[in-house]
């Protein structure tokens, strides 16, 4: 990709204006993605590179020869210059992005969580236990599908796959790949973590394949149940520092919102009680209020207390 850059700046350098399109984008993306940063609108980034040509243009000698390297390197240059003095990026941001230094530094380490997915897996599940409660010719999900969702722009990715997550393992010789489903490791893991929740499970977990520990420092272990596909080669291994769960997919509903009161109260039982199934967190007559008031005075299992002072609605 670089040497792909490098070719369309040095063959834009050579000629008197940047008549493709493609080539200002390329030198832009190449400011941007290398050097700068840049969160501007990418608008704003032609005009800057097109400020920077018209002043190559007007300042140039003709009299003077110079090659396609020198005249590609002043391109860049001018170019960036001008994009960075809009930026006010500071001289020491400059040779620290060119000697690829981070860019930017946290206290925490952060994973996503795909909890959208968790909620529709959770959603089919409670109608399909309630449609086996009533009469064949009552069954239907169109109106129970409905109110499920908060707004109805949201309806485009009710349908959408659950979210397998390619991640790297490592191991002595080398790196390989897996695919996690986080639902599918929480519902099938083992009975020592029974009382785990999601969002805690989500922040301290990773996947492991069965390797030799002798000698070795181990952090803590446990096997997946049978009924994950694969509990034969990999492991639950617990992290020792955890990290911050990122909720992706839309936002929690707010909880003065009496059409997704349902929804909310499912979301906070999903992510801070514990569960295996949607029997775990509602039954099919027992609404999903009545069961988190029950979950907090009765069996106190609800965690991160910040989390649920900022959420959780007085319902009593």
């Amino acid at each position: 990709v670089a040497n792909k850059h490098r070719y369309r700046e040095k063959r834009s350098a050579t000629q008197p204006v940047c008549r493709y399109s493609s080539d200002v984008k390329a030198l832009v993306y190449y400011i941007t993605d290398y050097i700068t940063k840049s969160s501007l609108a990418f608008y704003d980034m032609f005009v800057f590179a097109q400020q920077g040509i018209k002043s190559i243009e007007q300042y140039r000698n003709p009299d003077r020869t110079e090659s396609a390297v020198e005249k590609s390197r002043k391109l860049v240059l001018r170019c960036y210059n001008m994009i960075a003095s809009r930026q006010e990026v500071s001289g020491v941001q400059v040779p620290s992005y060119l000697m690829d230094f981070g860019d930017h530094y946290t206290t925490h380490t952060f994973k996503n969580l795909f909890l959208f997915s968790i909620e529709n897996y959770l959603q089919t599940e409670l109608i399909k236990a309630r449609l086996n409660t009533k009469e064949p010719d009552e069954r239907t999900t169109e109106g129970m599908l409905r109110d499920f969702y908060e707004d109805p722009e949201e309806d485009g990715t009710k349908m959408n796959d659950e979210q397998f997550v390619l991640e790297k393992i490592a191991n002595k010789n080398e790196n390989t790949y897996v695919m996690v489903n986080t639902r599918l490791d929480y519902q099938c893991r083992s009975k020592d973590l029974s009382t785990v929740r999601l969002y805690d499970f989500n922040a301290q977990s990773s996947h492991g394949e069965h390797l030799s520990t002798e000698g070795t420092r181990m952090n803590e272990r446990h096997s997946f149940e049978s009924t994950h596909p694969q509990s034969a080669s990999h492991i639950f291994i617990r992290h020792n520092n955890p990290v911050v769960p990122v909720l992706l997919g839309p936002q929690i509903p707010r909880r003065e919102r009496e059409d997704t009161r349902e929804r909310y109260c499912r979301t906070i039982l999903t992510l801070f009680a514990p569960w295996r199934s949607i029997n775990d967190l509602c039954t099919v007559t027992q609404t999903d209020c009545i069961s988190l008031v029950d979950n907090i005075v009765c069996r106190r299992t609800l965690s991160r207390q910040v989390f649920i002072d900022r959420f959780f609605v007085d319902i009593t």
